[in-house]
């Protein structure tokens, strides 16, 4: 019992000394013997949240904490591949973040890594630059995307490719409901046109068009007026409808039925669907032979939040453990 308490003593001990120490000595992350500190973690998380001191939950703190993992993972292995990254490409890509124009308050809109230090931008970039060599070289090498492939998707998902119904609608807006109530029996009896009632009383600001909207699938126009249009018959007037603008009539031009998309059609959108799901795939893939391949420690005693990670090693977990077992 005494060797016990002893032991959690010393590791509280170790943590209330760790406390003390600048984010630049705390040592978060081991990956193959390499020691990585919160104050890398912390230039990670502002250059990710475009923030200089952001105020995050423990949850997204630990989403982008795994993000910052994986991001090591990456670096380590272009580290053993020899991969090193163009200078002309980090040029240029520090040129594009320096050509960012201010805002009225002269930073806001300029990128956080682009307020650094050129040193601290160009070995932001040059990290950035290496790991979509390495991404490119080793995880999505093989990836492609045949013909069989889209054919596939596109029967498997026909239902996704269709083209909606549309109406093309013509409105007239006016202040009142008695004029709306005169202007369409007007129109159905024949007595003046929908658009030169539009042109001659409606507000709205295509009036001068005869009244025409244009044409909207289901759901790109207020419920009301969706409610509306889409029972009318090519032609026909609706009643007065009342929102807070006003009177309106609708008219119907014209109806296109809802059809389905050819292969022809959609065959970028699927390859690029496909793309991203098989990269996503390859990215995990990589990502996990990469933790079988450097040994990885979490140590959690120098971060504010919870992270749960699997195959993290017992020296980790059991100094975890005794923080929650003090508090």
């Amino acid at each position: 019992m005494l060797a016990k308490l002893a032991s959690i003593v010393t590791v509280l001990t170790l943590v209330g000394c760790a406390e003390t120490l600048p984010p630049e000595s705390r040592v978060v992350l081991e990956i193959a013997g390499r020691s990585i500190t919160l104050g890398e973690f912390d230039t990670f998380l502002k250059s990710s949240v475009q923030q200089e001191s952001p105020v995050l939950s423990s949850e997204v703190m630990a989403a982008l904490f795994e993000q910052f993992v994986e991001e090591q993972l990456l670096l380590r292995a272009a580290d053993d591949a020899g991969i090193r990254a163009d200078p002309k490409i980090v040029a240029e890509r520090m040129a594009a973040l320096r050509s960012v124009p201010e805002d009225d308050s002269g930073t806001s809109s300029i990128p956080v890594e682009a307020r650094s230090s050129d040193d601290a931008v160009a070995e932001s970039l040059e990290r950035q630059v290496r790991i979509e060599r390495l991404v490119s070289a080793e995880a999505l090498a093989a990836v492609e995307i045949e013909e069989s492939d889209i054919a596939a998707y596109y029967d498997s998902h026909r239902q996704d490719f269709v083209r909606p119904e549309t109406v093309d609608v013509s409105q007239i807006l006016v202040e009142t409901e008695e004029l709306a109530q005169e202007l369409r029996q007007g129109i159905v009896a024949r007595k003046t046109s929908f658009e030169d009632a539009a042109r001659e009383h409606s507000q709205g600001p295509e009036a001068g068009r005869g009244g025409n909207l244009g044409a909207f699938a289901r759901g790109e126009l207020p419920p009301s007026f969706d409610a509306e249009v889409f029972v009318l018959a090519p032609g026909a007037v609706s009643k007065v409808v009342s929102t807070d603008f006003g009177f309106h009539l609708f008219r119907v031009n014209s109806r296109t039925e809802e059809q389905p998309l050819s292969l022809d059609e959609v065959r970028e959108a699927v390859r690029v669907e496909l793309l991203r799901e098989k990269s996503d795939q390859a990215m995990k893939r990589y990502l996990a032979e990469l933790e079988k391949r450097y040994p990885l420690t979490v140590h959690h005693q120098h971060l504010s939040f919870a992270v749960s990670r699997a195959g993290e090693s017992a020296t980790s977990g059991r100094a975890s453990e005794a923080m929650e077992k003090s508090r």
